[in-house]
Formats: C-alpha cells, structure tokens, sequence
C-alpha cells in the first residue's frame, strides 16, 4: 500500500498488460483497519475508471479463522525456549511446549489484583467463589462478570476433584485447549482432548450438516464420562452436549459453559443452567474462549493448591 512495490495501481497496470479480465482483492489484514474499510476501496475505484472493462471483487479480509491457531503454535513451538524467572532472559534449553509456563507473579498481575479487590464487594462470594470471580474480571477487566457468573450444584468442589483424580477436558475449540496451563494441569495426569480440526470430524460435520464443534462434541462422547467439558466458544457444541446428557449418554463431571455471541448462546446457557449438574456458566451473550480458559486455570490453581495443602 505504501513502502512496498508494486503497489496496488502498478499491480493493476501488470495484470491488464498479462490480459487479466478479473481481479480479486483479497485484503491480507487481520482487522478491518482503514486499509480495508477506506484505502482499498479508494484504490479499486479508482482503478475501475482507469479500466471500465475490469472486473474487481473484494473478497474479506484474512480475519480470525481457527487455522491461524495452529500457525501461532506452530511459530510458538518452533522457537520452544523457556524464560528464566530469575533472570528474566530467554534460555536456549529446549524443553517440551508443555513445560513453559511459568508460575510466579508478575507483579502487573499482582497490582491488577491488588487493584480489583480494592473495586469488587468482596463479600458477595465464598472463599472458593471469590478466585475465580477475580480471574474473570483480571481477564476481561470487565466487573460485570462479578454479576453474571453462575455456579451450580457444587461446580467448584466437583471441578476441583476431577482435576485431582486426573479427569480429562475437552474442549470445543482450540484456542480454550491452548490456554490451558499445561504445566499445572499436567501434574494430574489428566489428558486434555479436542477433535475439533480431525478430518473424520469435518468431513461428520459436512455430512450431517451440523457444526465442527457439534461434530467434535459427538466424537467425544467416549472420554466424556466423569471428564470435565469446557465450551468457550460455540453454543452449537453446548447444544449438542446437553443433548447427549439429557439422553444419558454423556455424564460429565462438570460442565463449564460460556460460549459467546448473539445467535443460541445465552439460549444455550441457559439450558444448561436448568440441568442437575455441577456447571459453571455467564449469564446472557458474553463469555467466550478467554472466559472460559480464566475459569478453567482458576480452578487448575485451587486443585493445586489443595494438592499441595492437603
């Protein structure tokens, strides 16, 4: 657009002298910045009266799609250093990807805490409630999390125990299996499953005109039994799950339901807040991967530290 040549009008001209009829632009950025809503269509239009006899299309732009997942943890894991606590510095060891985290403080994260507990009624949540509520705003630093988080039928002891007898998650999507802190999690011995980009799935999904989530939620129902399922991200998977409890297929030990948007999630949640089973859920249209990540490290940390303080 600006440093690098040719830019778009010179591409133009190339293409027409090849004998180009039709152009797709396919804008390569990942949020619709001014580039895509402004630059792009000024230099389209100008290059349709340039050339009246072309034909341009505008396909969106790049945008977040789940593959670019799997290209920041293939760029991630290419590198795999650790980070030294004590020095701060990059180490050359090269360790496993689910040894990395790190498990002290930072102290932002310290002074966010700090600063939540300053802003939040404490009062309003028992001692195990109380963790977690602050994760979710330290996350979204948003305080109306405080309001619409639901837990039920004994969710946090239940999601505690399964941890700690090492109960496998399964999650819906990806990015809530990345975020998950493998270092804590793996001292449990649990495994953590997503079946959302297995072919077998996507070619399920196609067939029964049903989502990849949903899809993958069906392929999960053998390791689901006493496992703890996690839905960040699709109301469809959530709808697909209860559908498999209420039939009494799937018996999960928790279900940790926050997906997200406008179309079936608060629909959604709200089925699952009416099942008699321990679940943690958002009330209304927020949630989301993030959300559901915070709850699940939360509660990584409470087992912990019952593991450690028997």
């Amino acid at each position: 657009m600006q440093f690098e040549h040719p830019d778009f009008s010179e591409a133009v001209d190339l293409l027409v002298k090849q004998g180009a009829e039709k152009i797709i632009v396919h804008p390569y950025f990942l949020y619709m910045g001014s580039h895509v809503t402004k630059d792009l269509p000024f230099e389209i239009g100008t290059a349709e009266k340039k050339y009246p006899n072309l034909e341009f299309v505008l396909a969106p732009h790049l945008g977040y799609h789940e593959k670019l997942v799997d290209v920041a943890i293939e760029r991630i894991e290419s590198v795999s250093g650790q980070w030294s606590v004590a020095s701060g510095q990059m180490t050359t060891h090269h360790a496993p990807p689910t040894t990395q985290h790190c498990i002290y403080q930072h102290p932002i994260e310290a002074e966010s805490f700090r600063l939540i507990g300053e802003q939040l009624d404490e009062s309003r949540f028992d001692a195990m409630e109380l963790p977690i509520v602050k994760r979710l705003v330290h996350t979204t630093a948003d305080f109306e999390y405080a309001d619409l988080v639901r837990f039920g039928n004994n969710a946090i002891e239940a999601g505690i125990d399964a941890i700690s007898r090492g109960a496998d998650i399964i999650t819906d999507v990806r990015m809530v299996e990345v975020g998950i802190s493998r270092e804590r999690f793996n001292k449990f011995g649990g495994q953590i499953r997503c079946f959302v980009a297995d072919a077998d799935v996507i070619a399920q999904a196609q067939k029964d005109n049903i989502t990849k989530t949903a899809a993958a939620m069906q392929k999960a129902l053998g390791y689901m039994d006493s496992s703890i399922v996690v839905i960040g991200n699709a109301p469809t998977a959530l709808l697909k799950l209860i559908k498999m409890i209420k039939e009494g297929k799937a018996r999960p030990a928790i279900v940790i339901g926050v997906p997200v948007g406008f179309v079936g999630a608060e629909e959604s949640k709200e089925e699952l807040m009416s099942l008699a089973l321990p679940y943690i859920s958002i009330k209304g249209n927020k949630g989301g991967s993030t959300v559901a990540v915070a709850i699940v490290n939360a509660l990584l940390m409470m087992a912990e530290g019952k593991h450690a303080h028997p």
